[in-house]
């Protein structure tokens, strides 16, 4: 593999590396932030997605299990919103 290649790869395995995840606890229940919003994980928010966010029901996706959660996952800093409610 070319050595000009590899530096900038390497440069952002590291900065990928220390970006690490931020846990919040709110009052109606809790965010998880992994890769500065890549990936991002409420529990308890039962908040509608962003007008801008294709959203997907996991109740559609495998069926009404019929507990909800009021879990929200967004994928790739809200393009993606999965809901549970």
């Amino acid at each position: 593999m070319n050595k000009k290649a590899l530096l900038p790869l390497a440069l952002v395995l590291v900065a990928a590396s220390f970006t690490g995840c931020a846990h919040q606890t709110t009052r109606t229940g809790s965010k998880t932030n992994v890769l500065g919003g890549l990936v991002i994980v409420e529990r308890g928010a039962y908040q509608p997605a962003a007008l801008t966010s294709v959203e997907v029901n996991s109740n559609d996706l495998v069926g009404d299990s019929g507990k909800v959660s009021g879990t929200q996952v967004n994928i790739g800093w809200g393009l993606i919103t999965s809901t549970d409610y």
